[in-house]
Formats: C-alpha cells, structure tokens, sequence
C-alpha cells in the first residue's frame, strides 16, 4: 500500500471563507455591516444559530487546509458540500450534491445533481468534482490517502464521475467514504490560485475566498467569533433535494477559553446547540434550564469513538506487551465513566469494536472471551509484570535492565474529560509499581508530540467515524503498513509505531472481502490480536458529537426515535445537517 492519509471527519479544516480586512482584526464579506445587514454585535437573535465546536480563531477557509487550524471539526457540509451525507445511526449515504452512485466492479460510477451551483451562481460540473479529487493527488493533505485505493477520477460527461479503484488495493468502503467526506469545491477558483508545485502548497494555502456549494457562506471572523450567512439562492430549495431553505439565517460561533466558560454561555441560553463535555448535564434541567440531550436518560449520547491511551512502543519499557497488557487490565472502567465522563459511556469491554449492533456483528464475542477481562484486575496485572521479570525497587517502581516503569501520559489541556481520564490511568498504574504522571499541554504541543512520536503514553481517538468505519480505527490503531521512517513525521496512523505483519495482512485483507463468513473471522482474529499485544487501550465510548441543546431560542432538534433519523451532530455535518429544515424560532 501506498502512504495513506486517514480522513477523519475531525482533521479537516473546515468552514466559510472571507475577504475585506475589517476593524479589529476581523475579516467579514457580503455586506456585514453595511445596507442594513447587522455586525457581529446586532445579529438577530431569533434568526441566529448559535453553536460551539471550537477553541480558537480560524487561519483560513481553506477545507483541504492545515489541520493544525482551529476551526477543524465538522461544518463541512454547511459551506462545502460533499457528494453524499453518512448517517452515523444506520451507517447509510444519502444524495447531497450527488443524486446516486453505482458499483460495476471496482468502478463506482456516481451522477450528479444537475440543479447544484456554487454560492457565486456558477454550476457544478463533473470538472469540479474530478479537480478536487485531483488537488490531493497532486498535493499533500489529510484526504492525499484515497489515492492509496484509487486508479483515477474522470469525468463520462458533464454531470457523471467515474472512481475507479485499485486493482492491487482495492477499498471498497474506503472509496464510499471518501464521496461522504471529501468536499467539492469549484475548478475555477482553482485555476486562479497560483500554489506552487511544493507538496505542501495546498495544505498550507488558507484561501480566505473559497467558495462551496453549501446553504452557507462566509460573513464574519475575528479572534473572538465566526459567522456564516445563508445562501438565500441555495440549490437545495430545488424540489430534488430540500424544497426550502434552512431555518436560521446566520449561524455563528463565539470562541470560549475552555470548557467552563463555554458550559456557563450554553447554560446561559448564549449557545443554543453544543459540542463540549459538559460533566453531570442532567443537573442542568434538574435546575429548570431548558437543556436537553440526545438520549434524555443514560448514556444520554450516541457512541462514536474510543478514545484510547496510545503506547509509544520505541520507548523501553512500553516496547513488552506484558506491560502495556498490565496498563490495560488496571484500568477502573468505572470510575473513568462516573467520573471522568459522567456516565455517558456504556461499560467498556475490551477490543477494537463499538457497543453498536452493526460492530459487534463482526466478530465472535465468545471467541474473544478468553483473552478479555472484567472490571480491574490488579492481581492478573501483577501476576503478568511479575512473570516478565519486572521487579518491585525500593521505591516501589518496577525496573528490569536498567529501564524503570516510569512514564508521562499526556492530552490537551482543557479537555476536561480526557485529563480527568488520563489521571485514572496513573492512579490505576501505581498499584502496579508503575510510576505514571499526567501531562497537559496545549492542543497544538500535543499534535506535535504525537506527530513525532516524542510521548510516553498519548490520549486519542483513533479512526474517527465515517462510512469506512471500523476498518478506519483498526488501520489508524493497528496498521504499519504506511508507517514513514523513524524521526520522520506521522499524521497518518498507528502513532505508537507498533508493528505487527500478522495485524498489516489482516487489515489488508478486510479491505476489500465480501464474503461475511470470512470478514468476522477476520475481525475475531484482528481483536485477539489486539488483546494480546494492547498497542493502545481503549478507556470509553465516547460520543461522535456531544450534541446537547438550549430551547430557550430554538426547538425541532433531532432526538432519539423522533422519526426523522436524523443524527446528533449539532446540525453541521453529514445527514446531521438536515435538522437545520426542521428548526423553528420560538
């Protein structure tokens, strides 16, 4: 395989794009400000969506941009729009700019909607959908790894595109994810930009005036907020796709300093949809607030991710199984949850898989018993340190050859609930003879770390959630297949760098098989070998999306059996973004 770069819904940079340099640092575009539209100070309250997914100002509206910008979570689809939306509660695409795709062989044929056009009232072609796949072929960013899996993108005709995939590598799933993911902008725009033949010239253009297909448009930016404005001559009014504009007029974002400050303005009725940890929400209705989750009892979130504590295999020590497994099996999966995460987690049960039905169908539960534990198991963690010669020192910390069992395990600060988890490990690991300290540094401190491979133990989330979803986590957890050389950079996958041929043939293989019988062999092997050699350890099931809402200004978000299907994603990404229809100003 080729070097792949994971698109994971959270590495791309997303959102809007702007042009006039406005007072105070701030940039605005489409008359903010002037002819009677409102400046960030005087936006309408009951026409304005405010959400929160972010912590610090935008560098660019770039959505192939850096992923090191602030703003690059999930607002893909309310300014560049992808082919077709996942929905994360059936794991189905659905027609967005795309009105249906067929397979024939490895060839995915996808026909266009004829009735889509930019925000500048230029249609969108087939040239547009090939160029953007192009640009991350020619160019190095966080979705160049599709064409590990793709022989080329044409055009058969003005409005139908042709994928064709890999003969020696061929990812099936990975192709559908990528027409979920990846966001069409205009050829045009493009063709204007001089980027340079550098690799990197893409990743680091922000493109202040991009523009997309979305129902939204750049309005207002500065380092203490964000705005978007509806595209009041959107496509989606067609009778092909929504038939009518989204409820809000504007949707913007105010930038909070942590998880507190933006806990008191949702509170507050200041955010009106929200992606935060926010410990015990329930108190927050309990105290009359008009707050409402998801799922209004326990877990009260839907389960997207595992964030997982990532093992650094070149540093001695971390490099045994025995001692990583030991980590593991000490974990207090229920304190972690109560705590840490405030219940919203179901019990963790150790492996590769989520506690949802279209996972747990790929494997064997029963197979996999032997190699899992239940609840904290210090005495077979003990039992395994001391049968690989780890021995007790004076001071308590287990040492062999030289190499103490003392390490540093780190995640951004402010993340509330990983810090908090990150301390369970370490209080977990000194009934061990383990010597772990927690490490909290900024976001960006924190990429680099593990980017470089310059951490002990790191706090993660690997694969993220899409359409290639669980293949995504194993390869980003497990595989090594792409793995660059040692002391070079890695922002692709299996950031401990452990390898293992077995895991590499494996994930391979699951890839492109079809036959059911085999793929749960395959999935039921890929887990014990994960329990056996724990190159990460799973904490949670942590929410996709932290969706929690306000009501005090707006109500009809989505909730769970409402009849709508619609996920929680604050309305902003993938099929999540058609609650924005079904929103109504109280």
């Amino acid at each position: 395989m080729k070097i792949l770069k994971i698109l994971i819904l959270s590495f791309l940079v997303l959102m809007i794009s702007a042009g006039n340099v406005f007072a105070g640092g701030g940039r605005q575009t489409g008359g903010a400000g002037g002819g009677g539209s409102p400046d960030k100070d005087t936006l309408p309250r009951k026409e304005t969506l405010y959400y929160f997914n972010q912590w610090g100002p935008i560098t660019g509206y770039n959505p192939y941009g850096n992923s090191n910008n602030s703003f690059i979570a999930a607002e893909v689809e309310v300014v560049f729009e992808t082919l077709f939306l996942y929905n994360m509660l059936d794991g189905k695409l659905y027609p967005q700019i795309g009105d249906s795709y067929t397979w024939n062989g490895q060839n995915m044929t996808v026909v266009l909607n004829r009735n889509v056009k930019f925000s500048d009232g230029q249609p969108l072609t087939a040239a547009d959908v090939v160029n953007s796949y192009e640009l991350q072929k020619t160019y190095t960013t966080g979705s160049s790894g599709y064409w590990s899996y793709l022989d080329s993108v044409t055009a058969q005709d003005t409005y139908t595109v042709v994928l064709k995939g890999k003969a020696s590598n061929f990812n099936p799933k990975y192709m559908e994810a990528s027409i979920s993911a990846l966001p069409i902008t205009s050829k045009a725009y493009w063709d204007k930009q001089k980027l340079g033949s550098e690799a990197s010239a893409l990743l680091q253009f922000a493109a202040w005036d991009c523009i997309g297909t979305g129902p939204y448009k750049p309005y207002f930016n500065d380092d203490t907020m964000l705005i978007i404005q509806r595209v009041d001559t959107y496509w989606g009014q067609h009778s092909s796709r929504y038939g009518k504009l989204p409820a809000p007029r504007y949707m913007a974002q105010n930038l909070y300093k942590d998880n507190a400050a933006a806990a008191a303005a949702f509170q507050a009725g200041m955010i009106d949809v929200d992606q935060q940890f926010m410990p015990q929400v329930w108190k927050m209705w309990e105290s009359g607030a008009p707050i409402e989750t998801y799922i209004p009892q326990a877990p009260y979130y839907f389960p997207g991710v595992i964030p997982m504590i990532i093992f650094n295999t070149t540093k001695p020590g971390l490099d045994d199984p025995a001692v990583r497994r030991a980590i593991a099996m000490s974990l207090d999966y229920d304190l972690i949850g109560a705590n840490a995460m405030s219940g919203y987690t179901a019990r963790m049960v150790p492996s590769l898989m989520l506690p949802v039905p279209a996972e747990q169908a790929l494997i064997d539960p029963e197979a996999l018993k032997s190699y899992q534990w239940s609840g904290v198991d210090l005495a077979g963690a003990n039992r395994i340190l001391d049968n690989a010669g780890w021995v007790r020192g004076a001071d308590g910390i287990r040492a062999k050859g030289g190499v103490r069992l003392s390490f540093q395990a780190e995640c951004p600060y402010g993340w509330s609930d990983w810090n908090a988890s990150l301390e369970v490990v370490a209080q977990s690991a000194r009934q061990l003879g383990m010597d772990i300290s927690t490490y909290f540094p900024e976001a960006n401190i924190w990429q680099q770390d593990k980017d470089n491979c310059t951490f002990d133990i790191l706090m993660d989330s690997p694969g993220g959630t899409g359409a290639a979803s669980p293949w995504t986590r194993a390869y980003a957890a497990m595989g090594s297949m792409d793995l660059p050389p040692a002391g070079t950079p890695n922002r692709i996958q299996n950031y401990g760098r452990w390898v293992n041929q077995e895991a590499n043939q494996i994930i391979n293989q699951l890839a492109s098989e079809t036959d059911a019988v085999k793929v749960k062999q395959l999935w039921t092997r890929l887990n014990v070998i994960y329990l056996q050699e724990m190159p990460t350890a799973g904490l949670m099931y942590r929410p996709g999306v932290f969706h929690t809402v306000n009501t005090s200004v707006w109500t009809g978000f989505p909730r769970i059996n409402d009849g709508t299907n619609i996920p929680p994603t604050i309305c902003t990404n993938g099929y999540g973004v058609k609650a924005l229809y079904n929103l109504r100003a109280k």
